[in-house]
């Protein structure tokens, strides 16, 4: 018997063998838990294949948290990628803990050492503490695979996350103001207090909280998990005016002015430092003499020179820690979806850097000073820091004291 034939001339037999491989594809499709509404045409412009599981991305959220489609059509990545950054993350947990609890407790058992310019550097190591009391629920996550937390975990974690890193920005903003205070205008009539001190680290809070909190209410922006989905953050890929202007808020009023404030406050100390020289230099040849200054006085200089070196390196590393941020933020909000190329490996190195930069931080800004190394040396020996007494001044060099307090 002859197959049956329909008008467009296509024999019934291959019309059935078309539907057998449609359902098939389909059947394919349900086990990789994904729907045609995310094709994977992305996919192949990633990573290579092993980098991935044969799931896709958000397989495991909970109902109540929302992934943003732009990551479902990522297949999930490899659970030893998960164990890898759950490992690293308890790495960098340990030694930001420890540098930051060992200033904290030298600052605050040492009165020598409790001085308003140190009240900045204390609120800079409780910011870096603070962002990582939130790294506990990213290792427990990835060990999870997801969003263990639901809803409500992703809020909280954005919430502590917003508050410590723009806090961290801010604080190193206030430390270089601090210095730039003290060094280039030493004599200026109003001093820093504890009392402005500790009202200056509120006023910080105070200005960040809408960074922090309205996202929480979804008011502005809203936080959603990110990459892995095992970390949130505030959602980048709203592309309406309510998800583009929190990136470019938190760009100028959270990061672009604490780094404006801190390239003008050392550029400032290094013009000083700098003329500070060349006036000696030009007294001691007109005096017709090698240098004017007794070797404490030496030292004293070298001391600031020291501080304006090490402020390169902290600009340095507040690019570092900042920069993939907000190139990743600007790439998932502006670009056209042709164009992105944020996987979700991609998307967690800004998330390590910011995490790095408080492990950074306490050698930066405390271990690197001789005062805060005496005290150690003195309060925990088994450290074995071998630190030489400073050797007193004649004249009193309150500037170089000062500025290593800072």
């Amino acid at each position: 018997m002859c197959p049956t034939k329909i008008t467009d001339g296509t024999h019934v037999p291959g019309l059935l063998h078309y539907a057998k491989k449609v359902a098939g594809e389909n059947i394919r499709m349900q086990m990789l838990n994904v729907s045609s509404h995310y094709p994977a045409g992305i996919l192949d412009e990633g990573p290579p294949s092993w980098c991935y599981e044969t799931r896709y991305n958000g397989w495991n959220a909970p109902p109540d948290v929302y992934v943003s489609p732009y990551w479902k059509q990522f297949r999930a990545p490899a659970p030893y990628l998960h164990y890898l950054l759950g490992i690293l993350y308890i790495g960098l947990m340990s030694v930001s803990c420890i540098g930051n609890g060992m200033v904290i407790y030298i600052f605050m058992v040492a009165r020598s050492l409790r001085t308003p310019a140190n009240m900045f550097v204390i609120g800079l190591a409780l910011a870096d503490l603070l962002m990582m009391a939130k790294t506990p629920v990213f290792i427990y996550n990835s060990f999870q695979l997801g969003p263990a937390f639901g809803n409500l975990g992703c809020i909280i974690y954005g919430v502590v996350g917003a508050y410590s890193g723009l806090g961290s920005a801010f604080c190193n903003a206030i430390i270089s103001f601090d210095r730039y205070r003290v060094i280039v205008h030493p004599f200026s009539k109003g001093g820093m207090t504890m009392t402005k001190a500790i009202c200056m680290l509120f006023l910080i809070y105070i200005y960040i909280t809408p960074f922090a909190l309205l996202p929480a209410f979804e008011i502005w922006s809203r936080y959603v998990p990110e990459g892995f989905l095992t970390s949130c953050a505030a959602d980048f890929f709203m592309h309406d005016f309510n998800g583009r202007s929190y990136i470019v808020g938190t760009w100028f009023f959270g990061w672009f002015i604490p780094i404006c404030i801190v390239l003008y406050c050392y550029f400032r100390i290094f013009l000083a430092v700098r003329n500070h020289e060349m006036q000696i230099k030009e007294q001691a040849r007109k005096m017709n003499v090698d240098s004017i200054r007794s070797n404490a006085a030496v030292n004293g200089s070298s001391a600031e020179i020291r501080i304006a070196k090490t402020a390169f390196c902290v600009i340095l590393m507040f690019l570092f820690s900042w920069v993939p941020y907000i190139t990743v933020a600007f790439m998932a909000g502006f670009s056209q979806p042709q164009l992105r190329r944020i996987t979700p490996v991609v998307s967690m190195i800004p998330a390590m850097t910011l995490k790095a930069s408080a492990c950074f931080d306490p050698f930066f800004y405390a271990i690197s000073h001789p005062r805060y190394r005496m005290e150690l040396q003195k309060r925990l020996p088994w450290l074995c820091i071998h630190e030489k007494p400073e050797a007193p001044t004649a004249n009193g060099d309150d500037l170089s004291k000062t500025t290593e307090h800072a």
